[in-house]
């Protein structure tokens, strides 16, 4: 789509794939003697251990096909990584050029953004989320004259429900930007706590606004921060160039079996058990921090956090610390604001005791 392809940078269209020992001829031989492997299974050499000193996959077939029927979105539209954090490093890479292109994120939003911008020397420009009484909205026609006023801005990122906000942005104000921008920038939404708000992804609206890309990952749904994989579902001419770019073996076998057995169907069914024990627990600990009096206000929140503003938040994270527990101190997004994560009950009432101890103070 020409589109898509016009925003690429142009080397990196041109550029052919690294073609690993893995992605060339037949990947289910019988005996593999093509990626000078060490043949013999790391110690202790157990049955669990097995085929762990083979090189995976890159882009693992089989679990791609389950997250494309979880997803319900076709294969081809999905890019695994290292994280959330790579697939957005990789865009930017791929789409903007050192010292002339730009991103556009919404402040206050998640930081990483910037941060793949920087490294990468690219402008970041930024349109602040418009705050209402109860959440964070998008200001679309702000970000559309932001875009136009500098149309070498080539990606605008949205994080959908918002860090550190916690809410959703409206699902129509989304698809405007991505049907204003088409063209001239991709829309790159971060749906990373979206199990959580329980509304269905934009994925599903690639087909009509193919410069959408959405961003999601198994650490906040299926328990599995520590395996680092994301999950990018964009049009195939996006998901092309961010092959060309990948690291050749950008996931390990460890991270592949284990986000296959979560993604099996026992696997989705444990991981939305715990999602809505943890909405349960996100109602019930709302509920006691806006009836705290040190609590100024709490933000509905379509996450597994909460934004919280306090009279003193560094304070209150201090006092945390000294009990064991970590808060993050958001006084620079928001005077006064911490955001507390949703632990289990007992971990969640713990963190209530000792804010009736600085109620106390």
């Amino acid at each position: 789509m020409n589109e898509i392809v016009g925003l690429v940078r142009p080397e990196i269209y041109a550029m052919k794939p690294y073609s690993s020992a893995r992605t060339e001829g037949k990947t289910d031989a019988r005996i593999y003697l093509d990626a000078n492997e060490n043949p013999y299974p790391p110690y202790p050499a157990t049955d669990d251990l097995v085929g762990y000193n083979r090189y995976p996959e890159p882009q693992p077939r089989a679990l791609l096909d389950r997250f494309a029927e979880v997803y319900g979105v076709p294969r081809e539209r999905l890019f695994l990584s290292r994280g959330a954090d790579e697939a957005i490093d990789l865009l930017v890479r791929a789409f903007c050029r050192a010292r002339e292109d730009a991103i556009l994120i919404t402040p206050p939003t998640f930081v990483m953004y910037e941060t793949a911008a920087r490294i990468q020397d690219v402008a970041v420009r930024e349109v602040p989320l418009a705050r209402a009484s109860e959440s964070y909205e998008l200001d679309v026609d702000a970000v559309l004259a932001a875009q136009v006023a500098n149309p070498g801005t080539k990606l605008v990122f949205a994080c959908s429900p918002n860090n550190p906000t916690g809410n959703l942005l409206r699902r129509a104000d989304v698809l405007r930007l991505a049907g204003e921008l088409f063209g001239r920038a991709l829309l790159v939404v971060d749906e990373l706590y979206l199990e959580y708000s329980g509304q269905p992804s934009l994925a599903v609206e690639i087909d009509a606004h193919p410069n959408l890309v959405v961003v999601r990952s198994v650490s906040k749904e299926f328990s599995l921060a520590g395996e680092r994989v994301g999950v990018t579902v964009a049009h195939p001419e996006v998901v092309a160039v961010l092959g060309r770019i990948m690291a050749p073996y950008s996931l390990s076998v460890s991270a592949i079996r284990t986000v296959a057995a979560a993604m099996s169907p026992l696997g989705v069914e444990y991981g939305r058990a715990n999602i809505a024990r943890i909405v349960a627990e996100r109602d019930r600990v709302r509920a006691q921090l806006a009836a705290s009096p040190a609590v100024t206000h709490v933000f509905p929140s379509d996450a597994n956090f909460l934004l919280v503003e306090t009279d003193d938040g560094a304070a209150l994270t201090a006092l945390m610390a000294e009990h064991g527990i970590k808060i993050r101190d958001r006084g620079a997004v928001l005077p006064g604001a911490v955001r507390i994560s949703i632990g289990t009950p007992q971990e969640n009432d713990e963190m209530l005791k000792v804010l009736a101890e600085y109620e106390r103070r």
